[in-house]
């Protein structure tokens, strides 16, 4: 509702919206859309908004939003907060950006106004030429918007800076045409204030009798004591200038009689400096001093109102710093829960990895084991098929031994540890040893073959004594269960070692390591 009215009622739009005490409760994206609306209807209603700093937080909110309708609108009251703050470079900075957010909008009334802002600070620092131009480019984007009320506005400001620039013939086109617009438009405020502009021009060049006849027909078309008010106190300093002093007076007294009951502060203020300022060129200085003491009394009312108005905007963002950090702590805890949960499935998964991964290894240690057993298995059955065989020798000498100490490796400890005297008193029956005797295994090898692995040991002294007793295994056509069931390796060991006597002997990556025994020394 407030925004629906605001171009034309803006101090109803404000009523409505201070109404809403307790917006600092809603969502933030309605409360920032609530402050954004009452930034503009309070400069619109020519109430201070210096203070009203959070603009700078709603247009971060409407940029991170990539809102650029949004973030064009309070990036222009940005400047305006700035610019009351009498900082005029961070004022030009929020405009200009304004103005790029708007390249590609069809919001010409908004581009208009930043136009106009621009020229506002330029004329401010009295680049009244460079003001012009942006007022001219503000006047042709109101003109297209059929916004005629703020073309009048800006005709009435060209008028201005080119009245101060002694142009005066340019500065009454442009009094006219926006004269013309009002009365064709039926602006009558308008009217009246631009009738009065033109008097208080024609007052700066000490035409008395035209000014005088201007601020006649503004009070005729005036409708507001606001405007009684100024025209009363322009036709006391117009008789002030003519040192009519008697006149401006009365003029003075109207204008305290116009004032709203609600009283203008700044209005009073002007009326009782110009009063003291006529009392004392009259030599009348107790009359002056009580004029003047009028005027610091509503200039600390000023002060006092800005005061006020600081505190509340003060308390609003306290407000809203309260909600959003209560926000904040809900939403660490959030974080705090999300976190636990994802370091307990982390540990679950690392528990659930470690299990499988043991059960893996668990279940290739048991296959090894059966490949082991059967392959013992199929060696005990092949004695009686091969009795005349070197294997059928070798297993005549060792069978019994190994089946020993596998039957040993899979014994339970207390099993163990009962029949290890026994396996003791085998293997020593045997070999004379405890355990498996290779160099009697080696000797029986080396005597069947004529002393070939002898030769094959001198001609290959790089070969450790695990690698040479692999190529002797080889040799006489052990697999790889075969010689990690003699020599006690795992499976992946013998295919380990075998790759590394590959490369000492020299041999291609899965080269046969008995065909290259066989012709480096023939048996």
């Amino acid at each position: 509702m407030a925004e629906i009215i605001m171009e034309q009622d803006p101090d109803s739009a404000l009523v409505i919206l201070d109404a809403f005490t307790h917006a600092h409760k809603k969502k933030k994206e309605l409360y920032y859309k609530y402050q954004l609306v009452k930034i503009q209807a309070k400069y619109k209603c020519y109430k201070d908004i210096s203070n009203d700093t959070l603009i700078f937080t709603i247009r971060d909110y409407y940029f991170n939003k990539n809102n650029t309708a949004k973030v064009a609108l309070a990036a222009y009251y940005s400047g305006r907060v700035y610019q009351e703050q009498k900082d005029y470079e961070n004022a030009l900075i929020q405009f200009f950006d304004a103005n790029k957010y708007l390249e590609q909008s069809g919001n010409l009334n908004l581009k208009g106004l930043c136009q106009n802002a621009i020229g506002d600070i330029y004329s401010m620092q009295l680049l009244k030429e460079k003001a012009i131009i942006y007022y001219k480019q503000g006047k042709d984007y109101f003109h297209q918007a059929e916004d005629f009320k703020n073309e009048i506005i800006t005709c009435k400001l060209i008028g201005n800076c080119l009245l101060i620039l002694e142009k005066t013939d340019s500065a009454f086109i442009y009094y006219n045409e926006a004269l013309k617009l009002a009365n064709t438009y039926n602006y009558n405020d308008l009217e009246a204030s631009i009738r009065m502009n033109i008097g208080v021009a024609h007052l700066e060049i000490e035409n008395w009798k035209k000014a005088e006849l201007y601020f006649n027909e503004a009070m005729e078309h005036s409708v507001d004591s606001v405007n009684y008010t100024k025209l009363a106190t322009n036709f006391a300093r117009l008789y002030e200038l003519q040192g009519k002093n008697d006149s401006a007076i009365v003029f003075l007294q109207r204008a305290l009689n116009y004032l709203p009951l609600e009283r203008n502060n700044y209005v009073a203020a002007n009326i009782y400096k110009t009063w003291s300022a006529i009392e004392e060129n009259r030599e009348n200085y107790k009359n002056a001093l009580n004029k003047y003491r009028l005027y610091n009394k509503h200039l600390a009312q000023i002060i006092t109102d800005n005061k006020n108005s600081a505190i509340l905007e003060i308390k609003e963002k306290y407000n809203l710093q309260l909600v959003e950090n209560q926000n904040k702590q809900l939403l660490i805890e959030r974080q705090r829960l999300l976190l636990l949960f994802l370091l307990l499935f982390i540990l679950l998964t690392i528990l659930i990895f470690y299990l499988s991964r043991r059960s893996v290894q668990n279940r290739r240690k048991l296959n090894e084991t059966e490949q082991k057993v059967r392959q013992l298995t199929k060696l005990a059955r092949s004695f009686n098929d091969k009795e005349e065989s070197f294997r059928n020798v070798l297993i005549r000498h060792f069978d019994i031994i190994k089946k020993a100490a596998l039957i040993e490796g899979y014994l339970k400890e207390e099993e163990r540890k009962r029949g290890e005297p026994f396996l003791r008193k085998f293997n020593e029956v045997v070999y004379g040893k405890k355990k498996l005797n290779w160099e009697l295994l080696y000797q029986t090898l080396n005597n069947l073959s004529n002393g070939y692995f002898e030769k094959f040991k001198i001609k290959f002294p790089q070969l450790d004594e695990s690698e040479f007793r692999i190529c002797c295994l080889i040799n006489v056509n052990f697999n790889n269960t075969e010689i990690a069931i003699l020599l006690n390796y795992s499976i992946n060991t013998v295919q380990a070692k075998k790759s590394i006597i590959r490369k000492k002997l020299g041999i291609k990556t899965y080269g046969n390591i008995n065909d290259f025994m066989k012709e480096t020394i023939p048996n």
